[in-house]
């Protein structure tokens, strides 16, 4: 629910500069010159344009927000905005839809888009030297779109699909139903996606004839950023985006139904507590606090702080007056253009004390000092410095993140918001405010559900290894940021939980975490715009490339503006580190509160992935330990995992590679190193089958879920032509399944490649109903007469495609530290990821076509079904 705002303090980073070109679009003025590189215009059709020129990246991103969203819609047109967002890739009056993806994927480009409740977000990051033709692709699809009535029924499915995964989660169901109470008879009750009815019943000429009317030049934001020249960018701009007409913008108005900036109905005395259920396993309560409509992001950003700091205050004296209720507590902010609320919700395990509950906390909340010191605050403006370093990094961020700013705001509000007197004027604000003592009281109950069982750059990069302690450094330079980025890989994580308990490293991470962030650390690191992650989250997707079961990862970000300082503070805070009992404790419980499962998504999904991977993969040589890991346990723990001959870690940072290691250097602890030698990474190992495995299980629900796949052993010099051949593939399959038939929103396809084995395997979520349709089809996708169809075209397409995706995820500075730690680890070689994407730009149209034939035979295929 939580609308993010980056607030971006870019006065203080540059000096000032503006453009005026004769002949060109007017600069619009502002009150305040401008920083290097930013310029602000607008065409004369009306699209309004920021440019930012940073000159380090290696590619450019386009961001074009469009003025609509589901915030104007209603019961009968639910959803219509996010059709939309689908239609567009669907085919222009010049290209088709094959069209769109290929020339996309020919120039390297990530084409992507979402939908929210003010906007619609269309991303366009290429190379740098291919962004024309990027934004080509992007103005055909935003201006001269056909949504053709055959793909129509196609996008529906793939819309259904959608909602069905999203009411699987209890997350989605919950928020839901928050929006329905909060913003009764206004659009933002509606969900962004639809429902099954308004998607069922929408029309192709009702969806078009919104297009028409919405997607206007006069309508739009464009934001660019990369290493391109001002006036260059803005005359592509006006050539390509410029020739769209602008027209008037025209949204419905009801008697009965607010919409976009209109005011909610206020939720009449009285009927102020309301219960709904959801798919979850615990009951909540949930409190809305009424903030003041007038507040700004500052403010929410401060009042989030405000209860952080004082979180676990709150939830102790809570546990103290119910020890046996309060399960768990929670305090954010949600703000919206037109409502804004605290929101406080506690899990328990019954409504019997749910009224004492609400009285106690709306005493505590009442009583709360709303106050922060001055530190805090410096730290609040210092990481906002850091997260404008950050996205410069990521040129598709900056639209994404600020794009609610730019539409109810405008570009000045993105440049201008977050200045330092603005937090200190919040703060005073939010000190003299009052807090609403009645607030809006939602109580969700889980679902009744039948038991579920089974059936059946300019850089310099090198390696150091200190003898002494035998630490592992990797040291890259980038003269180009002012940015450290430090990940430290902790080696051999199954092995030493198989031996002390499962979630061992997850618990000492977040003893770690809890020590860098006590109040006292905190005044340390905020001084250097330090920012950490000790833990994996499955929930973010970009995440996934840091989950495996056998390393660990502490990654740290902030300024290099003094090294020598940060890199001793944190070698200090590392090699010294032992956990307090308090502080495993929290860890304990939060290790049981992730892993319970409660609110961690569909049971069904987490059914049908153990089930697959128990047939496909060889057995783990290190099962997890047994049992609660206790105090002592997890110090003996740390004392084998958290030792600096256990940990590789790189280092990114405008240092050359020798000063950095000698700051680390300095900073370690001689030790004595382990006397048992380990290998490399365990990697969970595919299994050949010897027969053919067939596996049906019950799940019930929205989704079903399907697994079909089939192994054979592979030469290590093929890998590279495996990788081109997996992608082919996938694409092939992913565009029947989805784009043609429309029975999956999410899925992959492909083949996955562990060391001497690979797995040729479909799998996907669909509607129980398809699950028939799609089963005869999934081993004709695997004959081998489809390799005779591939042209060069296609295997170009596919590699520039891989290669655009792999450069996207190595734009940031941290996780260039991770993948050259990666490579070290798993094939004790920190080059080696870069090697194998050299490997591919050399295969060949023959090379994809003889690991084909030589591989891709089915034999005793694997078929996993939950439904």
């Amino acid at each position: 629910m939580r609308i993010i705002r980056i607030f971006i303090i870019i006065a203080i980073l540059f000096s000032g500069r503006s453009y005026l070109m004769a002949g060109e679009p007017k600069q619009v003025n502002t009150d305040q010159s401008l920083p290097a590189g930013v310029s602000i215009y607008q065409l004369d059709n009306g699209l309004q344009v920021l440019l930012i020129e940073n000159p380090i990246l290696p590619m450019t991103g386009v961001n074009v927000v469009v003025k609509t969203g589901s915030a104007y819609e209603n019961f009968a047109t639910s959803g219509m905005n996010h059709m939309l967002e689908h239609l567009l890739f669907n085919g222009t009056t010049s290209r088709t839809q094959k069209q769109l993806y290929d020339e996309g994927d020919q120039i390297g480009g990530y084409n992507n888009a979402s939908t929210s409740h003010y906007y619609a977000d269309y991303m366009m990051v290429t190379p740098a030297g291919n962004i024309k033709k990027g934004m080509e692709i992007q103005a055909d699809m935003l201006f001269n779109s056909i949504l053709p009535t055959d793909k129509f029924e196609k996008e529906k499915g793939i819309v259904l699909e959608e909602i069905a995964k999203d009411l699987n989660d209890p997350k989605t169901m919950l928020n839901n139903n928050i929006h329905y109470i909060l913003f009764r008879n206004h659009s933002l009750s509606l969900p962004v996606p639809g429902t099954y009815s308004t998607i069922e019943s929408m029309s192709r000429d009702d969806v078009y004839a919104y297009y028409k009317n919405t997607y206007l030049p006069n309508n739009m934001i464009l934001t660019a950023i990369g290493p391109f020249e001002s006036d260059s960018m803005l005359a592509m701009i006006r050539e390509i985006y410029g020739a769209a007409k602008p027209g008037n913008v025209e949204y419905p108005r009801y008697s009965n139904w607010k919409s976009g900036l209109d005011l909610p109905f206020e939720i009449e005395e009285g009927t102020r507590t309301f219960h709904r259920f959801y798919n979850g396993e615990e009951l909540q309560i949930q409190m809305f606090y009424q903030l003041p409509l007038d507040f700004s992001g500052i403010h929410f950003t401060l009042i989030d702080e405000i209860f952080k700091k004082n979180h676990d205050a709150l939830l102790t004296d809570l546990q103290k007056e119910f020890p046996a209720e309060i399960k768990s507590l929670e305090i954010e902010t949600v703000n919206y253009p037109v409502k804004n609320y605290l929101w406080i919700t506690v899990q328990v395990p019954n409504e019997f004390k749910s009224s004492d509950i609400q009285r106690y906390i709306n005493k505590k909340i009442g009583s709360l000092e709303l106050d922060l010191p001055p530190e805090t605050i410096q730290f609040l403006a210092t990481k906002a410095r850091t997260d404008y370093l950050l996205n410069l990094e990521k040129p598709h961020m900056f639209g994404i993140y600020n794009a609610e700013t730019l539409v109810l705001d405008g570009m000045e509000a993105v440049l201008q918001e977050a200045e330092f007197s603005a937090f200190t004027k919040a703060i005073q604000q939010i000190g003299s405010y009052k807090i609403n003592p009645v607030p809006v009281v939602i109580i969700q109950h889980p679902e009744i559900k039948a038991q579920v069982r089974p059936v059946e750059i300019s850089t310099q990069q090198q390696v150091f290894t200190d003898p002494a302690s035998g630490m592992i450094l990797i040291a890259k330079q980038n003269v180009n940021s002012n940015l450290l980025a430090v990940h430290y890989l902790f080696k051999h994580k199954a092995n030493y939980e198989s031996q002390f308990g499962k979630n061992a490293a997850q618990i000492l991470h977040d003893c770690f975490g809890q020590r860098l962030n006590s109040t006292g650390n905190q005044r340390i690191s905020n001084r250097y715009g330090l920012s950490f992650k000790v833990n994996d989250d499955p929930t973010i997707p970009m995440d996934d490339i840091y989950l495996h079961p056998d390393f660990g990862y502490i990654r740290v970000e902030g300024l290099a503006d003094d090294l020598p300082g940060v890199i001793t503070y944190l070698s200090g805070q590392m090699n010294k580190f032992v956990p307090t009992r308090e502080e495993f404790s929290r860890a304990l419980e939060n290790s049981k509160r992730l892993s319970g499962g409660g609110m961690g998504g569909s049971k069904v999904s987490e059914l049908f992935t153990r089930s697959y991977g128990e047939v496909v993969y060889e057995s783990n040589p290190f099962p997890p330990g047994k049992g609660e890991i206790g105090y002592e346990e997890i110090l003996k723990f740390k004392d084998l995992y958290f030792t600096p001959d256990n940990r590789i870690i790189s280092a990114v940072s405008p240092a050359i590679p020798d000063s950095l290691h000698n700051l680390f250097v300095k900073n370690i602890p001689v030790r004595k190193q382990s006397e048992k030698k380990q290998d490399l990474a365990y990697v969970r190992a595919l299994k050949i089958q010897t027969t053919e495995v067939t596996n049906e299980l019950k799940g019930g629900g929205e989704q079903s879920f399907l697994f079909w796949g089939f192994t054979t052993g592979i030469a290590s010099e093929d890998q590279a032509a495996l990788e081109v051949f997996s992608q082919i593939l996938a694409d092939r399959i992913i565009f029947n399944v989805r784009e043609k038939q429309g029975r999956a929103y999410r899925m992959s396809a492909g083949i996955e490649v562990v060391k001497d084995k690979a797995l040729f395997y479909v799998r996907l979520g669909t509607r129980p109903e398809n699950v028939d349709a799609l089963l005869p089809q999934i081993p004709q996708f695997f004959d081998n007469s489809m390799v005779n169809t591939i042209t060069a075209e296609e295997l170009q397409k596919v590699i520039n495609m891989y290669l655009g995706r792999m450069m996207f995820r190595r734009l940031s500075s941290i996780n260039q530290a991770y993948y050259l730690a990666h490579s070290l680890y798993f094939f004790d070689d920190c080059g080696r990821d870069q090697k194998f994407l050299n490997l591919m730009k050399q295969v060949a149209l023959d090379d994809v076509k003889r690991v084909a034939q030589k591989y891709m035979s089915v034999r005793n295929p694997v078929t996993v079904i939950v439904r």
